[in-house]
């Protein structure tokens, strides 16, 4: 309730510290005031000193009333209620001055001099006039004082206690403020320090994520962001001068082949230690950043003639293809470099950077482990490239493509063993197309898994009518990309396949190119076992082609070796084919493996095989590939003979 009362019922904040002093000073001195004039008022009445006891009450009254005014007025007009105190108290000083004869009542002087001066004009001029006036008072009622001594101390008496009051106060103030200031100080000097800290820390942070932003984390390198930018400032410097400048794309040849073989934590020991001999191939104003993967780029800042970047690109690729040795394990890594050149054939960033990705595709075309310079010719490739891409995936959705099929026949009887599935784009503008010319972009782009799915429902739907028609083809022959064969779920979808069509797995013939099972043996072989288990026979397709391990081979789950037609072409006139068809079939009889010879044509060929040890027989000799209804034709006659 006190609290109430001093504050005059206000609520103040924390910034109102001074103004809420104020009114609880000015409320206080009332109060003390009119306890103290209430207490002298009695005392002058038991004296027998009724008009100056009444001065008292009245002025007790007054402050009473000013308490109660100061509360009903807004905040902050506490002067409102100084100018009233001094106003009453200069009517009072009248009242006792006449009332007195003459005589000024030190009681008065205090309401009219202590309290509306502080609040007017502020603690020393308060002080300094109420002493000077102290001083005159005592001076004009010196013969008074010797008279009546008593009246004379009572009116002394609450001058003296707002005096010490406003002392105290005011050096409790100074001090508090004084506190406050050095308090304030102190939290500016640690705000000051943690600021100065904080921005350290985010300046230290603000850097390390943009070296971050602009930089690879394994090899440290500049990244592609930062390379980019280089290479824009480099145009933008040379466009006034006659420097020349180019970019080396360099991509490692089969580096898949390490992380699938050794695990990623080795593939980027090696990443970091091809970082580190490239960075060492190029010339000190060259920059080197890694592209992505195992994707680095050289921007070469200036050259004089295309020698220049020949020399180079051939020391990168020689201290690469060095041998690598990690945890006593030795490992060889070659690389393809595409040469873009600034101004020839680009204008901007991303024509030179583009034109040197498109060289490189080149180089690992024309074999891997080479540099290719770019030409325009290349970027009219690239786009028809796009353009078989983008037609190829309208054709699955239009169901463009058709499947052939060429049958497998035994050279003795001339009886067909066995039909392999083969197929075909029957494209709307440019007619029936070879496979050759678009199964390695549809392995290279992914969709080879729903052609290859697409051929082996289509395939299989196909064996099922024939054997339901009576006919005995043998088995269907289905091709199988390696991109199937890693897939996780391949045997699922075999058997969801299989379940589906109705067609029966002893019906089937899965053939796997050889080089597609070494590149990941281990992982082969388990899978080939399970398509085994489900009744469907494996045969190896262009066996010789590839760089087989017979070690390796007696441990594949196989049935059938087919001779790629390339050795068969030039037989029996070529001995080394000969030669190297001999072994395959003795491979073959010894392994108790059926072996099929591809690409016959000629009689002298189909002659030669059979007195070699091979029966069946595939090619133009017998039969060309065939749709469908052609196939029944055959079966059809084969049947009524």
């Amino acid at each position: 309730m006190l609290k109430n009362i001093l504050s005059s019922g206000f609520t103040f904040t924390e910034d109102e510290f001074e103004l809420k002093t104020k009114y609880i000073l000015l409320n206080s001195m009332m109060v003390i005031l009119a306890a103290t004039l209430m207490l002298i008022g009695i005392l002058r009445m038991l004296t027998s000193y009724y008009l100056q006891g009444m001065i008292d009450f009245s002025a007790t009254f007054m402050g009473i009333i000013l308490i109660f005014l100061l509360r009903k007025l807004k905040k902050g007009y506490y002067q409102s209620v100084a100018y009233i105190i001094t106003f009453t108290a200069a009517v009072l000083i009248v009242v006792s001055y006449y009332t007195s004869q003459g005589i000024i009542n030190i009681n008065t002087w205090f309401i009219t001099l202590i309290i509306p001066i502080f609040f007017i004009l502020g603690y020393q001029i308060a002080m300094m006039m109420a002493l000077v006036f102290m001083i005159i008072v005592a001076v004009l009622n010196m013969s008074y004082i010797q008279t009546d001594a008593l009246n004379t101390m009572y009116g002394y008496v609450p001058l003296f206690l707002s005096v010490i009051f406003l002392h105290i106060y005011e050096y409790r103030f100074y001090q508090f403020t004084q506190l406050l200031t050095k308090t304030n100080n102190t939290l500016e000097q640690k705000v000051q320090e943690k600021t100065l800290e904080r921005t350290y820390v985010l300046e230290k942070q603000k850097k390390e994520l943009d070296y971050q932003a602009h930089h690879d984390y394994l090899t440290t390198l500049p990244n592609r962001i930062k390379f980019k930018r280089e290479v824009e400032k480099m145009i933008d410097t040379n466009k006034h001068n006659n420097i020349r400048v180019a970019i080396l794309f360099i991509d490692l040849d089969h580096f898949k082949n390490i992380n699938d073989s050794y695990g990623h934590d080795i593939g980027d020991k090696v990443l970091k230690i091809i970082a580190s001999r490239i960075d060492k191939c190029i010339r000190k104003g060259d920059y080197l950043a890694r592209f992505g993967g195992d994707e680095f780029v050289v921007l070469i800042n200036g050259f004089e003639h295309k020698n220049d970047l020949e020399r180079i690109a051939e020391h990168i690729i020689k201290c690469i293809s060095q041998p690598i040795l990690i945890d006593n394990k030795t490992m060889f890594v070659s690389c393809s470099i595409g040469i873009s050149i600034y101004e020839k054939y680009s204008r901007n960033y991303q024509d030179f950077i583009k034109h040197a990705d498109t060289a490189m595709y080149k180089a690992k075309e024309n074999g891997r482990n080479h540099y290719q310079f770019y030409s325009s010719d290349m970027t009219d490739v690239a786009f028809e490239r796009v353009l078989m891409e983008t037609s190829m995936r309208f054709a699955l959705e239009n169901k463009d493509f058709v499947v052939h099929y060429q049958p497998q026949v035994d050279g003795n009887t001339g009886e067909i063993v066995g039909i392999e599935a083969l197929v075909r784009w029957n494209h709307a503008d440019m007619g029936l197309i070879s496979p050759e010319l678009f199964i390695p972009l549809a392995e290279e782009t992914g969709l080879i898994i729903a052609l290859d799915q697409w051929v082996m429902k289509s395939g299989m739907q196909q064996i099922k009518k024939w054997y339901e028609e009576g006919f005995r083809p043998g088995r269907l022959s289905l091709n199988l990309s390696v991109k199937q064969l890693e897939h996780k779920n391949f045997i699922e979808i075999i058997k969801n396949m299989l379940d589906t069509t109705g067609c029966n797995a002893e019906w089937i013939e899965f053939e796997i190119i050889e080089s597609h099972i070494m590149n990941n043996i281990l992982e082969s072989i388990d899978v080939l076992k399970q398509i085994q288990a489900l009744g469907i026979s494996i045969a190896i397709d262009d066996f010789g082609t590839g760089y087989s391990s017979l070690a390796y081979l007696k441990k594949l789950p196989l049935n059938k070796l087919k001779i790629d037609r390339s050795f068969i072409v030039d037989i029996p006139d070529n001995k080394e084919d000969a030669a190297i068809t001999n072994a395959i079939i003795a491979i073959a009889k010894s392994l108790n493996l059926t072996v099929v010879a591809e690409g016959v044509e000629t009689k002298r060929q189909k002659d030669y095989l059979l007195a070699c040890g091979c029966d069946n027989i595939q090619g133009y000799f017998y039969y060309k590939p065939m749709v469908a209804e052609d196939i029944e034709k055959v079966l059809r006659k084969e049947e009524f003979e």
